[in-house]
């Protein structure tokens, strides 16, 4: 478009937070090898190399650098001479409220020039929303309130800034003081107005207004004149440029249309970022600034290096909008559906220029600033989010256009029936199937956990329900107290500690305080209805309420009637560790009495496994099993009765009698056992992505009753 912009500002606010003697500001910076300065003239101007003001009682230096460094050329120095401030004076000044009436101040007292500070506050309107009188709704104003700081020039004005208009006189002998501290402004106001087929839109622009005091009186400090001078040396980093897009214009820039060009070098915006070396192919550049898209100003905070504030910005690209036509509601279908719960963002910029981020929870409802209320169906992928208050109050509406989302989707592909080992054709596109089926055996289950800090004999501990189908106390140290420490009452649902009480485990470990009481109760039946979305029916009603969200419905495989046993038996002259349950090959001369001396088993040791005593010699043998490898080792004058690790009863039992003689090496006796549980297998799927979690484990339990 090769419209010009302006660089109004290089140096910003230097403060150095002192009073400063007139004439002895000397700001100095280096850029492409070579120093600047810029000096004070004595009347708050800055000249030289560029420009800049001065607030002698406020500390603060503006400046204007000529050529402009860039932050990565290190530091402002500034050197300076301060008043010590040990011959300062505080007082209040009372203010005349009326609209432009001057308030006066007469202390008799001489005021050193440019130490005069009066700090009042004054309140502005911010916002203004204008509604159509049909609408039906009154008007809003926002307001804000500020401390403000008025400051003497050195020549015996009164200035809000160096620069800015005349607000009051100050006499230095007498110290004699006449301010109207209030200054005209400009606020944002947004004007709904009526579109020709129906419905309305806002249009957003400005008004001025003055201020008006927030309180009765003002704060006044100065300097007395012979207050003593010392000379300062600082640094201030060097700030960002700051650019006006629209000096001559009050529109809302439209996000993501800004192109601009300083020396040469091309900068756009992206979503309230500033950025160069944009690549059309990836979409993205090297971020080095932002912009303020309700008043055009870009902020850069990195830029070409000595270069003269008078360079013109050349604006390639710049939309702005007189209706902007802000949104309060967005309703959307994302491109993909199911989505995966909790993985939606959207990102949206509002009409002052702010970026708004919202993310989703794992039950749909959306989160963030600037939203009133939003909530995503994950099923379908449907988006619907308020972003306002319904009555543009504190919250302003987004631009339609910067709407942007990401989530995750799922897709789903057909199986392969050889890789899951079965014939996939009726599953669902989606992989969902019944975890329960009609007929099958549920149980429902809550456990609830009670802290006791401090166990003492007799304790009752009421678990405030009864009918538990399991009690264990915990230890802080993961042991678990005695049974024989408690007593339980499950038709009262209480506990209680024996007495005396001694607090070890069954091993007679120690179980440290504090002790947590587990209990939990359930219910078993069987399940006369199954709905995919989850819900069950049993044919039993349940004994009692539980609670929801730790409540856990467990389906129970049945076996039937189990018990363990020994079977098969039989000789072999010579075992090759081929696994059969037929004899290969010749039969041993010496044999093991099964009839007076049978191999036995309980219902806690014994498991399911193949089984062979391989003679090492003629009394000596070794004991394997087909899963658990070599387990032990015995003779045959000794009873052989190898330990199941894990129960701690012996697999087998087989008595030293039934052994007869003439057994050499190699000579094997061969038999199986079954255990007092049905063997199962335990099928872990892991889901593709990133692991959330370190540690991970899972509990069976085997139930059953004893006849």
């Amino acid at each position: 478009m090769g419209n010009v912009a302006s660089i109004y500002e290089y140096g910003s606010v230097q403060a150095v937070k002192r009073n400063l003697a007139a004439g002895s500001v000397v700001v100095t910076w280096n850029t492409g090898g070579q120093q600047y300065t810029l000096t004070d003239d004595g009347a708050g101007n800055l000249t030289g190399d560029g420009s800049g003001t001065i607030s002698y009682s406020k500390g603060l230096i503006f400046i204007n650098p000529n050529p402009a460094p860039a932050p990565s050329d290190g530091d402002y120095t500034i050197e300076y001479e301060d008043w010590q401030g040990t011959n300062k004076v505080s007082d209040s000044i009372s203010l005349n409220t009326s609209a432009g009436a001057d308030s006066s101040y007469a202390p008799s007292a001489a005021m050193r020039e440019g130490s005069v500070e009066i700090t009042l506050s004054v309140t502005r309107k911010t916002k203004e929303w204008r509604y159509l009188a049909s609408s039906g709704k009154a008007d809003r104003t926002e307001y804000t309130t500020e401390q403000v700081v008025v400051t003497d020039d050195g020549a015996g004005n009164l200035r809000r800034q160096k620069g800015g208009p005349i607000l009051g006189t100050v006499n230095y002998a007498t110290g004699a003081i006449s301010l109207n501290g209030r200054q005209s402004y400009t606020y944002k106001v947004y004007q709904e107005d009526s579109r020709l087929n129906g419905g309305t839109f806002w249009d957003s622009g400005t008004d001025t207004a003055t201020e008006a005091y927030s309180g009765t009186s003002a704060t006044i400090e100065w300097t007395d004149p012979a207050d003593p001078v010392a000379v300062q040396s600082t640094t201030r980093p060097i700030p960002g440029l700051t650019i006006d897009l629209t000096p001559t214009s009050s529109r809302n820039i439209v996000p993501n249309s800004v192109i601009f060009e300083i020396n040469g070098t091309e900068y756009r915006d992206q979503d309230g970022a500033i950025v160069k070396d944009w690549s059309p192919i990836t979409d993205t550049g090297t971020a080095v600034g932002s912009i303020d898209y309700s008043n055009g100003l870009v902020t850069l905070e990195d830029y070409p290096a000595n270069t003269p504030t008078s360079t013109p910005v050349t604006l390639i690209a710049c939309l702005t909008t007189l209706d902007q036509a802000p949104a309060n509601r967005s309703i959307f279908r994302t491109a993909g559906a199911p989505l995966r719960e909790g993985s939606l963002i959207v990102n949206a910029t509002d009409i002052e220029g702010n970026q708004v981020t919202l993310t989703a929870d794992t039950s749909g409802n959306l989160t963030g600033a600037n939203i009133k209320s939003g909530f995503v169906d994950t099923q379908t992928g449907l988006v619907v989010i308020e972003w306002g208050d319904g009555t543009l109050g504190t919250m302003p509406p987004v631009v339609p256009s910067t709407v942007r989302y990401s989530a995750v989707s799922y897709t789903y592909l057909p199986l392969d029936a050889d890789l899951v080992g079965l014939d996939a054709t009726r599953l669902p596109s989606d992989g969902r199937v019944p975890q329960f089926n009609l007929g099958d055996v549920v149980v429902v289950s809550n456990t609830q956990s009670t802290q006791i800090q401090t166990a003492t004999a007799g304790q009752v501990v009421d678990f405030g329900r009864v009918n538990q189908a399991e009690v264990w106390v915990e230890g802080a140290n993961g042991n678990r107290l005695a049974p024989a420490q408690y007593t339980l009452d499950t038709d009262a649902g209480t506990l209680a500690f024996a007495d005396p009480l001694s607090l070890v485990d069954a091993e007679a470990n120690a179980v440290t305080e504090p002790l947590t009481v587990y209990n939990r109760v359930e219910d078993m039946g069987l399940a006369t209805d199954v709905q995919i979305g989850g819900q069950i029916s049993l044919n039993i009603p349940l004994s009692q309420d539980y609670t929801a969200g730790d409540t856990i419905a467990s389906a129970a495989v049945l076996y039937g009637d189990l018990r363990a046993r020994a079977y098969n038996a039989f000789h072999q002259k010579s075992w090759s560790g081929t696994w059969s349950d037929d004899l290969i090959g010749d039969s041993t001369t010496a044999k093991y009495n099964l009839v007076s001396n049978p191999i036995e088993v309980t219902n806690q040791g014994a498991i399911k496994e193949r089984w062979a005593i391989r003679f090492t010699s003629s009394t000596s043998f070794e004991v394997i099993g087909e899963s658990v490898g070599v387990v032990a080792t015995g003779n045959i004058s000794t009873d052989l009765a190898p330990t199941n690790a894990a129960t701690g009863a012996p697999y087998f039992t087989i008595r030293s009698a039934g052994w007869g003689s003439g057994w050499v090496s190699g000579n094997t006796l061969r038999f199986n056992t079954d255990g007092g549980q049905a063997p199962f297998w335990v099928a872990r799927t892991i889901v593709a992505g990133r692991a959330t979690e370190q540690e991970d484990q899972f509990a069976s339990q085997n139930r059953g009753d004893a006849d």
